[in-house]
């Protein structure tokens, strides 16, 4: 078994090799990949494996499917993977560690065995925590769906018995919460229930715990037509015998929420942090974060649960630094709030404001407090609050980063996890309002913040008519903000309010960035929209992360919450502003854009070309265009391409016109054949300036070597001719040396491979005196083909290899992926077979990942020739059916060619490979390959050598 193979069931299915995700299909495939994993170790016939995966439903093709589906499955996943083919059927072996459900059964085994209370907690802890969701998330049959069901079981059996646990170390605080929700999930569940009664009575809310009996009770009844159990009947005659506990301390925790999803992780944190008080001084945890982001619930949950720690009292603070028509409460008047919640009279309450602070702190010196102070403006106003010991604990809220404050422990919260978020809309809106996907649809539109999910929650459930797929098309759009914004404290209005604490200079660049098209941008970006320095706009835009209004991803990156981003287009109104960044964009990529830092930009710059004014539009096109060719980001560049075209056509531009079509023309007869670019370039031709020596020189190359390409007896060398003339006219050799190479291209074709090695060594020549290495890789590899044609393979190999170094420096995947097509071939020239077929697998994964069918066509024919020399026939014929169909698809003549003469070498039937010859020499005398032609020609006059 591979080392860091993963397998996790227990959610979503999910398959790691190390820290890398793996696919293993599409979902029917990953249900079978589900149904061996569950069995492994056990051989499943291919018949088992059917009725397991499709039921009664199975596909026309019945159990022949089954092979296929494992075949791939087997693929997927990484070396050393244990999937085996036995007589009887299939089987997947596991090494003990990889599956997750096997491990949450071995800790909750370990647990149920171990007699201290506490390793048996945390082993429980440890076993839940492995549970990311709904087990088996989303995957088809009956099986899996029982599967599904047997695995709830099992973890509800080992919440419950880890509740209990909590319950007998004292716990009652700590479980209530969760009970809550495990009540309200199973109302018919009276094992939860009675768990919720026992917390609630040990943690002195008898009362609550009697009226969960009642409630539990009239579900039963009315729904279900029974009484409760005797273990419920029981629990509750126990809490009418007790005496009810006298509270002596305060409480003053807000209700914590029925509906209160994610945060564990968080919420541990927390709690660990307080229970136990240490050092001279209460220790103090700040949580800060956006608005609506759920600082006070997590602060309240928290503070519920440690309220057995604090026996002297919880105290809850509103300091109203944030609150829509308030303005933050003063610090007199916070600490006489203070001061009664510890049970000063008011008329022994100092009138001298340092007098009560003295007070305060002396008093709490004696106790042990948990001081909640929600809201807060800044450290100032909350330093003054802090109590007087070390066993007293403070939690501190603020929607800024309170860097002053002398804190324990800080705790930024970000946005809830899907399924977290999904969570808690279900509980608020009620369960079957839609399907999971219109769900998550819709806590997307919310932006997994807890204020706007529980306002989307709340209008679906006070509007029962209301469908999730509804409010979702009420949520597109610029309406969205206004949807989620009912009244004084919904989304709008509290980033509204953190909005107006800012100074004027960051309110200024919050609007500019307002109006940032992509989505994470850099400093000398927001700079430019701006117009400020950079220095300045950087420490413009700390405050404004510390103000919790922008997010850091990463250093040097910002970026909006997604409903932060709504807000700040709302209040932008700097129309100067996305011109300046389309000016830095330009400034900053040049001619050629650095790689690294286009990579980086790419969907930023993309975006900026949305909204850039139509002169800057063509610039960007033209800037970005080559760039995304050589990235193989075809369909982007495709976009960009018409984008552009658009604009110089708007702004009656026949030269950016001419430059945007000869790059569409040249870049798609590459991609799709020499008929794809065709009639762009002769547009090019005919709208370029005659006065632009240079352009016309590039693009009537291109044209006659279209033209070439696709009739070689046009008069395409006539253009070639011309093209170089004009070239040389401008002194533009990059031009002089795409026509050389074009010449000698075109000269291959027809087999002129003396000729075509004079041009590439000329070009090659030319190249190193430019200085430009980007432009040696093309030429090296032609070189090599002159070479390898004059069955010199030791020069063409050297030549590749220089090809391959540079193609890699410069990090041109289309003339990698041809240096080692022409490498492999040289190696098998060499009778290096095997080297041959794995350089040939590594160039067709690589024009694969180039998305141009013309280089996978070449790929696939030199690794079915290199497979064939291997003595592994029946793979090269399956690379040179794959390479035929994708020439005919394309119309690529050369590649039919070359595919029927590859197949009718593989064939040991003198019939079948003289009727594959035939072909190809019809083929290549219609394409005008007359030189080809005749080779196969020759061929044919032999037939004895046509069969292999």
């Amino acid at each position: 078994m591979p080392s860091g193979l993963r397998i996790d069931l227990l959610g979503p299915l999910t398959v790691r090799s190390g820290d890398a995700e793996i696919s293993v299909g599409p979902l029917r495939q990953q249900a079978m990949f589900a149904v061996l994993a569950l069995n492994a170790g056990r051989v499943l016939t291919p018949e088992q494996l059917l009725d397991l995966v499709w039921d009664d439903d199975p596909p026309p093709t019945g159990i022949k499917v089954v092979p296929t589906y494992v075949y791939r499955i087997r693929k997927s996943l990484p070396p050393g993977s244990r999937l085996e083919r036995t007589t009887a059927g299939y089987v997947l072996r596991l090494d003990s560690d990889v599956l997750d459900l096997e491990r949450f059964e071995t800790m909750v085994r370990e647990a149920g065995r171990n007699d201290d209370p506490e390793q048996a907690l945390a082993l429980h802890d440890q076993a839940l925590a492995l549970f990311r969701g709904q087990p088996l998330s989303g995957l088809p049959g009956q099986y899996l769906a029982g599967q599904r069901r047997r695995i709830a079981e099992r973890r509800e059996k080992a919440l419950g018995t880890r509740i209990q646990l909590q319950l007998a170390a004292g716990r009652h605080v700590e479980a209530i919460p969760e009970l809550i929700g495990l009540v309200a999930d199973h109302p018919f569940d009276e094992r939860f229930a009675v768990l919720l009664m026992n917390a609630l009575a040990g943690s002195g809310r008898q009362a609550e715990a009697l009226e969960t009996y009642q409630r539990v009770r009239r579900t039963l009844v009315e729904q279900l037509g029974i009484e409760p159990g005797p273990e419920l009947r029981a629990a509750q005659q126990t809490l009418l015998r007790a005496d009810a506990p006298t509270p002596t301390a305060r409480n003053e925790l807000p209700y914590g929420g029925a509906a209160f999803a994610g945060r564990a992780a968080e919420l541990a944190e927390v709690v660990a942090a307080l229970r136990t008080p240490t050092g001279s001084a209460p220790p103090v945890l700040a949580i800060d974060g956006m608005a609506g982001i759920g600082k006070t619930a997590l602060a309240v949950q928290a503070g519920h649960r440690l309220a057995s720690q604090y026996p002297d009292g919880q105290l809850f603070v509103d300091l109203h630094g944030h609150t829509p028509g308030r303005e933050p409460l003063g610090t007199e008047q916070a600490v006489d709030h203070l001061l009664r919640g510890i049970g000063v009279p008011a008329d022994q309450v100092p009138g001298c404001l340092e007098d009560r602070l003295s007070m305060w702190r002396s008093k709490s010196s004696r106790l042990r407090l948990l001081v909640v102070l929600d809201n807060a403006p800044d450290a100032a106003t909350v330093r003054p609050l802090l109590p007087g010991a070390s066993e007293c604990a403070v939690l501190v809220t603020s929607r800024r980063l309170l860097v002053e404050l002398d804190a324990k422990c800080r705790l930024g919260l970000g946005l809830l996890a899907m399924e977290d978020a999904t969570a808690l809309l279900s509980e608020i809106a009620g369960p079957d309002r839609g399907d999971e996907a219109a769900v998550q649809e819709l806590a997307e539109h919310c932006g997994r913040l807890p204020l706007a999910l529980r306002i989307a929650g709340a209008r679906l459930r006070h509007r029962p008519s209301w469908s999730i797929q509804h409010l979702n098309e009420r949520l597109r759009g610029r309406r969205r903000l206004r949807e989620l914004d009912g009244d004084a404290n919904g989304v709008r209005s509290a980033f509204a309010v953190s909005y107006e604490h800012l100074p004027q200079d960051q309110r200024r660049l919050f609007a500019c960035l307002g109006l940032f098209p992509g989505k994470d941008f850099d400093v000398k970006a927001a700079a430019a929209l701006a117009g400020i320095d950079g220095p300045t706009a950087e420490a413009l835009l700390e405050h404004l992360v510390d103000a919790s209004l922008l997010l850091a991803p990463r250093p040097g990156r910002y970026e909006f919450h997604d409903l932060l981003r709504g807000y700040a287009v709302e209040v932008a109104d700097d129309d100067a502003a996305v011109g300046r960044l389309v000016e830095h964009y330009l400034a900053v990529a040049g001619v050629e854009p650095d790689l690294t830092w286009a990579d980086l930009e790419r969907s930023n710059l993309l975006a900026a070309l949305e909204v850039a004014e139509d002169a800057a539009a063509v610039r960007l096109a033209l800037v970005l265009a080559p760039y995304l060719h050589g990235r193989s980001r075809l369909d982007e560049l495709d976009v960009v391409l018409t984008a552009g075209l658009a604009a110089a056509e708007r702004r009656q531009d026949p030269e950016g016109q001419a430059r945007l079509l000869f790059l569409r023309g040249n870049f798609g007869q590459f991609r799709c054949g020499p008929q794809k670019g065709l009639c762009d370039l002769r547009r090019a031709a005919e709208l370029a300036p005659e006065d632009a020596p240079a352009l016309r020189a590039r693009i009537l190359g291109s044209l006659g070597y279209t033209q070439g390409t696709l009739d070689p007896s046009s008069d395409h060398a006539e253009l070639l001719r011309t093209s170089l003339r004009l070239a040389q006219l401008a002194g533009d050799r990059r031009a002089i040396v795409e026509t050389l190479s074009r010449l000698a291209a075109l000269a291959i074709r027809q087999h002129g491979f003396a000729m075509a090695l004079e041009y590439y060594e000329r070009a090659l020549k030319l190249a190193r005196e430019i200085g430009d290495e980007r432009l040696e890789p093309e030429l090296l590899n032609g070189i090599a083909v002159c070479r390898l044609a004059e069955d010199d393979p030791l020069p063409a190999l050297e030549a590749t290899r220089a090809a391959q170094r540079l193609a890699a420096v410069h990090e041109l995947d289309f003339s990698l992926s041809y240096a080692l097509c022409h490498q492999g071939e040289a190696h098998r020239r060499l009778g290096r077979n095997k080297l041959a077929v794995e350089i040939h697998e590594q160039a067709l994964k690589l024009a694969i990942g180039n998305c141009t069918h013309l280089d996978e066509v070449d790929a696939r024919l030199h690794l079915g020739r290199s497979l064939h020399s291997a003595g592994r026939t029946e793979a090269a014929v399956e690379q040179f059916d794959l390479a035929l169909r994708l020439s005919e698809d394309r119309g690529h003549a050369l590649g039919v060619v070359e595919a029927l003469t590859g197949l009718a070498d593989c064939t040991r039937l003198a019939t079948r490979a003289d009727r594959l010859l035939r072909q190809a020499h019809s083929q290549a005398k219609i394409a005008g390959y007359s030189a080809l032609a005749t080779r196969l020609a020759n061929r044919l006059d032999h037939p004895s050598a046509n069969h292999g």
